[in-house]
């Protein structure tokens, strides 16, 4: 007995070990990709596994390796369709193999490959957040929104477009020889401004695209000149990314031709994204996806199909790439000629706008602008996307924000709803898919607050455990923000502060300071522009940019009253970006700003990389009537962008009665 006892337990030693090697590994169920398109200077990374229907929701355990090095292990994760697995890193600029091993709580075993991109960093790299639909832009998210134009770009438009808030343009050109500085032009206009290029090569890449095809030239001379073309843009300020091809399904350019076009320029510049724009049917564009990083498509319904086919395209298209590109959607801006009876309607393009927007686009692009008033004829209708321009400036950290959204529903399949949360406030995007006003109502789970503010109307509606009605116009949208924060600012201002809004948080009209009138001082493409990716307090900071030397906006604030012969403090907060380059010595931009009371005190500061408090101290002459109205004046004549937060004027006496430390400092300074 104890014999066959010992040779039952040999054969347990022989055969169990075989089964577990011999045991299958499934190489197909799973994929994995790098969340971000590459990485340059950080340290902390992010793979996105993406889990097969059949185990959505099941236990898994993963373990992660590069260059089989184990990188991370985790277990009993669960994922519907994703699973996120951060990662730290120290490593060259290189391309590196990257594995997953996944094992199921049934001890199924999966395996899955991906390349991590490791680059050098440069100050004009593009990344793409294949996670949240972003764009990485001198190291802050970007949200792309502008329009196709005709080439050549007339001079002004740039600038009468960055004043409205369009932060894109992509001019349709002919790449032909002797005609790169008339592309330099634009480009060097648009770099002052702060505005990006979403650079057209149709005419020597992927074909199609208005007026884009050069006659006579062979397929090895234009190879020749898309490799030159981008050489000389790849480091210019301005570029966002490469527009190879226009509708390939409908001009009959095989995916393959695509991905070779997409293989030559990424061996050249592999720091910046490259885009295709598909034709219905819009779904054929997952054959492509090999050739591009960013998908685009161009529904124009107007006025023979229904606009809802907009938000329908957005969410097939994101949900067959989430998690591995962005998805940009082109709005119709155009009608009365070929095949299109009329342009679309103010309410029409607005409701096109927020469908693509709730549905997951990351990006809009308007076909066409051609100012003033040929595409679209209506400035009524152009108004409306300068409209919403601001307004998705104003929501871009809720759109682009890899935090959970609450779940949020409305009382109408008609009324589309989505939810996006950032730093503790929920936004709500609703938006009216038919042409009847609509008494909608909102229900969204996870949600505490009382009262949900209307943005951009400057008016709240009541929150009853998370649930609200309102009314919204035909075609309309309407974005609600849930405050369910309880934070205490690191930063807050003096409460014997003089200045009106010294956060800049009134955004009764979105995008621009309200307390303040506003001069340009010589170039009309300066801008002051609210901005809520960065700010040191509150939600807000103020951007201002200036394209030339000493030709900025001048900004005097609404006044306050001021004693002759008593003195006060000014301070700002200011930072400036280091990464934004000129064109034209390719130095980064230095800018100063100036800042004075009641024409008192002028004092110039040079802000650096990071947030810092500038302070003056103003003594009004006696001379003065005993009381006035003194009007701090805020002015940046140094060329390029710097972000101001929390302005303050106070009494230096007041400094001493105060029982905050931080100003008695400086006012003993």
């Amino acid at each position: 007995m104890q014999k066959i006892t010992g040779y039952i337990f040999l054969l347990i030693i022989l055969i169990v070990p075989s089964l577990v090697f011999s045991q299958t590994i499934d190489t197909t169920s799973f994929s994995i990709n790098s969340r971000l398109s590459f990485y340059s200077f950080e340290k902390q990374g992010e793979m996105i596994l993406h889990i097969p229907s059949s185990l959505s929701g099941r236990q898994l355990s993963v373990i992660l390796k590069i260059n089989e090095t184990e990188i991370g292990n985790w277990k009993n994760l669960r994922g519907n369709k994703i699973i996120r697995l951060p990662f730290s890193f120290d490593l060259y600029p290189a391309k590196y193999p990257v594995t997953a091993e996944i094992t199921s709580g049934s001890g199924s075993k999966y395996r899955t490959e991906t390349t991590l991109i490791i680059l050098r960093h440069k100050t004009n790299e593009v990344k793409t957040d294949c996670l949240t639909g972003s764009l990485i832009v001198c190291k802050r998210i970007f949200f792309p929104f502008g329009f196709y134009c005709y080439s050549p770009v007339y001079p002004t438009l740039p600038e009468e477009e960055a004043v409205k808030g369009f932060n894109m343009i992509s001019p349709y050109q002919k790449i032909q020889p002797g005609t790169t500085d008339i592309r330099k032009s634009y480009m060097d206009r648009c770099a002052q401004l702060g505005m990006k290029v979403h650079y057209n090569l149709l005419s020597v890449s992927g074909g199609g695209g208005v007026s884009s095809r050069i006659e006579n030239i062979t397929e090895e001379k234009k190879t020749e000149m898309l490799i030159s073309e981008v050489k000389a843009f790849m480091d210019h300020p301005a570029l966002l990314a490469w527009y190879i091809s226009d509708e390939p399904n409908g001009n009959k350019i095989p995916p393959e031709q695509i991905e070779t076009i997409y293989n030559i320029i990424k061996a050249i510049d592999p720091w910046h994204p490259v885009t295709v724009v598909f034709m219905a049917p819009f779904i054929i564009s997952k054959k492509y996806e090999n050739g591009l990083d960013i998908v685009m498509a161009d529904p124009y319904p107007v006025p023979k199909s229904s606009i809802s086919q907009i938000g329908d395209i957005t969410k097939q298209l994101k949900s067959e790439f989430y998690g591995e590109k962005p998805v940009w959607i082109v709005p119709q801006a155009f009608g009365g000629g070929e095949w299109w009876e009329r342009e679309p309607s103010i309410n029409e393009i607005r409701s096109m706008t927020y469908q693509a927007i709730v549905n997951g686009a990351t990006g809009i692009q308007y076909f066409i602008r051609q100012g003033l008033n040929s595409f679209p004829k209506s400035t009524a209708t152009w108004n409306e996307c300068g409209k919403m321009a601001l307004e998705i400036a104003e929501i871009t950290p809720w759109l682009l924000s890899d935090e959970d959204p609450p779940s949020v529903r409305s009382n109408s399949a008609e009324i589309q709803a989505a939810s996006a949360m950032h730093d503790g406030q929920a936004v709500i995007v609703a938006v009216n898919r038919i042409n009847s006003p609509f008494r909608l109502t909102i229900s969204a789970n996870g949600v505490k607050g009382t009262s949900a503010k209307v943005l951009f109307e400057d008016r709240s509606v009541p929150v009853n455990s998370g649930t609200f009605s309102d009314y919204i116009p035909a075609f309309g949208s309407q974005v609600y923000l849930i405050d369910n924060r309880n934070r205490k600012e690191a930063i807050t201002p003096f409460k014997g502060n003089l200045i009106r809004d010294p956060g800049f948080e009134d955004i009764t009209s979105p995008g621009v300071p309200s307390a303040c009138y506003a001069w340009n001082e010589g170039d009309r493409g300066a801008t002051y522009f609210l901005d809520s990716r960065e700010h040191l307090e509150g939600d807000h900071s103020l951007r201002l940019v200036t394209p030339q030397e000493n030709n900025s906006a001048r900004l005097r604030f609404f006044p306050v009253n001021v004693t002759s012969g008593r003195s006060y403090i000014v301070s700002i907060w200011a930072k400036t970006d280091i990464e934004n380059k000129n064109p034209q010595n390719g130095k980064a931009d230095n800018p100063y700003f100036e800042l004075s009371l009641g024409g008192f005190g002028n004092t110039v500061y040079r802000p650096g990389n990071d947030w810092q408090q500038f302070v003056t101290n103003v003594t009004i002459p006696t001379d003065t009537i005993p009381s006035v109205r003194a009007n701090v004046v805020l002015r940046m004549p140094g060329k390029g962008t710097a972000w101001f937060d929390m302005l303050q004027v106070f009494e230096a006496e007041d400094i001493s009665r105060s029982i905050n430390p931080e100003f008695r400092n400086l006012f003993n300074q």
